[in-house]
């Protein structure tokens, strides 16, 4: 896990797709937490919302493989907590609904654990596009123009207030 620390903006976690990495994560998370919180229940419910997301991009965005990086930006200002998760996987083309599934089903329930632990949360995808233009000697300025997305990242926020 790399960590980086700007006084102004928080706590930067970069970790790669691994169970292991995502319990190191999970500790470092609760700690920060417990520590500008004061409670251990703030603390607890961040660290179980980050953990479900994380576990979600690993599983989702990058299809269980191991070896991709994931970056938890972690920021405390105003009583509230911040916590961005961003990966370059697979993005998601809409938010799943947040409630609990039947209690004999075999998944769906992370984003019902994410929705109940934190007070607010959103998710983007930032694309990053380049722009080509080719020029010839036309004499007339003209030239043809070819867009296309190259990268992308996700970004889900969660807020939770204490």
């Amino acid at each position: 896990m790399l960590i980086t620390h700007d006084k102004d903006k928080g706590v930067t976690l970069t970790i790669t797709s691994t169970a292991e990495a995502v319990s190191s994560l999970g500790e470092a998370l609760q700690a920060l937490c417990l520590n500008a919180s004061g409670s251990e229940a703030c603390a607890y419910a961040v660290q179980l919302a980050t953990v479900e997301a994380v576990n979600n991009v690993i599983a989702h965005a990058y299809n269980n493989q191991i070896g991709n990086d994931i970056v938890v930006h972690w920021s405390q200002y105003e009583r509230r907590i911040h916590i961005e998760i961003i990966d370059y996987g697979q993005s998601m083309s809409y938010l799943p609904i947040a409630e609990l599934p039947d209690f004999d089903a075999e998944n769906g329930r992370g984003w019902w654990i994410i929705n109940a632990s934190v007070d607010e949360y959103h998710y983007k995808v930032v694309e990053c596009l380049e722009r080509e233009r080719l020029y010839k000697p036309s004499g007339e300025g003209a030239y043809a123009e070819n867009l296309s997305v190259q990268s992308h990242r996700n970004v889900l926020t969660l807020i939770k207030q204490f």
